[in-house]
């Protein structure tokens, strides 16, 4: 039957962004092949006649994967990367471009095999590059003693023959992260209704079990979302062909600058803000070697995840420039009487043609539905009838949201 509300309201300016970040997530389906992909890659590694056989211990997704914040790298055909921490049963004083050359010759196999031809080796990591574009970027790492999952991370680039080890901790900051991050239910009911409305369900269903670790969007906190759209105006902004080459600010970076943002906002547009100046302010810093800001890994001090970002201050400087960007248009998306061809080219600006074509269409939708389901009343014993005048709501509509992965029920 027609779920009986009452909606809670939402700004439009919120509601666009809630679009947009709809659009930029992992679906199930994505997420269950990324979590397939990782999984076979690893008893790849590990099978009989590797030259790392018997020495797989564990293998994990990192970085965004782990702390729920991942994005579709391109929106449009529904690309991801997946960053996965391979545990090896290793001596974590070898050699880092012996442990990366067999990591790599473990995958590539040969001519013929199920991965050759598909991987890069890299200074940290081995890549694996599907058909689909998609890739899976498997870093090696050994524990060492300290505290639990603690290990040496390889590195070497052979274009310079620098080698070293690095003390990392990638499951410590994800367990971290996430122990940080607040549910707000009230957020969730928004982002939910929203959901619903923009789908046409405006109907009442039965509850569903997501798959473990992997949460609807409207199961994430908007902490997350507002990290989440900030990351995709930071890919957005480095697809310019004068950033070619640059490396663009790392999402762990983002991520444990975004902790310390304060208490969570309730409209998503003002977390956003909230999330984008805190970090700004940390840009003031100079307290790192290269007299650029240093962010260390708050479950590990040992682990900087400042080491090699940014290079300088001109690339410090690159970021506070786009974050400002970003916050001076959504004071205009929110402050300013804008057309819905200034909201569609600023979001474009912001997070892209794709995302920004789904927000306002999905926002003209949703005006609509909100006519028709509000033309309509429900008496005391469930039957809908006709309303005699109809009330429309003067902002965009309901939406729910609050917690770690997953993706929204969007078309596959």
């Amino acid at each position: 039957m027609l779920h009986p509300g009452p909606w809670p309201t939402i700004a439009e300016y919120d509601a666009l962004l809630m679009d947009i970040a709809r659009r930029i997530q992992l679906t199930r389906t994505k997420h269950e092949t990324a979590e397939r992909n990782f999984g076979a890659l690893c008893n790849h590694v590990d099978r009989k006649g590797s030259p790392l056989e018997d020495c797989v211990i564990e293998c994990y997704p990192s970085g965004s994967f782990a702390t729920g914040t991942a994005i579709a790298s391109r929106v449009k055909k529904a690309q991801h990367d997946v960053d996965v921490v391979m545990e090896l049963k290793v001596d974590p004083t070898t050699s880092p471009q012996r442990i990366l050359q067999l990591l790599f010759e473990a995958i590539n196999g040969e001519p013929g095999s199920s991965y050759h031809g598909m991987v890069t080796l890299n200074s940290r990591c081995v890549t694996v590059k599907y058909a689909d574009g998609t890739t899976v970027d498997l870093m090696p790492i050994a524990r060492i003693n300290g505290p639990d999952r603690a290990g040496h991370l390889f590195h070497h680039k052979k274009e310079t023959g620098e080698s070293y080890h690095k003390k990392v901790n990638p499951w410590g900051f994800a367990t971290h992260f996430n122990n940080h991050v607040d549910f707000d239910p009230a957020f969730h009911d928004l982002f939910e209704g929203r959901r619903l409305l923009v789908e046409g369900k405006i109907v009442e269903k039965a509850d569903t079990q997501p798959m473990p670790d992997h949460v609807p969007i409207e199961e994430k906190s908007a902490r997350v979302v507002a990290l989440q759209l900030i990351k995709r105006a930071r890919d957005i902004a480095y697809r310019s062909s004068s950033r070619n080459g640059l490396r663009k600010p790392p999402s762990v970076v983002l991520a444990a600058m975004a902790l310390g943002a304060g208490p969570v906002k309730p409209s998503l547009l003002d977390e956003v803000i909230g999330i984008a100046t805190h970090i700004r302010l940390r840009l003031t810093e100079t307290n790192g070697v290269r007299g650029t800001v240093q962010v260390l890994n708050p479950a590990y001090p040992l682990d900087e995840f400042t080491d090699r970002w940014p290079e300088n201050k001109t690339a410090q400087d690159l970021l506070d420039g786009d974050l400002r960007r970003l916050i001076v248009n959504l004071h205009k998306l929110r402050n300013d009487n804008l057309s819905l061809e200034e909201k569609r080219d600023l979001l474009k600006q912001l997070f892209g043609e794709t995302a920004a074509t789904y927000a306002i269409e999905s926002s003209l939708d949703a005006s609509r539905r909100e006519m028709e389901a509000n033309k309509l009343r429900m008496g005391n014993n469930g039957k809908v009838f006709s309303a005699a005048a109809p009330a429309v709501l003067a902002t965009s509509t309901a939406a729910r949201s609050a917690t770690r992965e997953g993706g929204g029920a969007l078309s596959e």
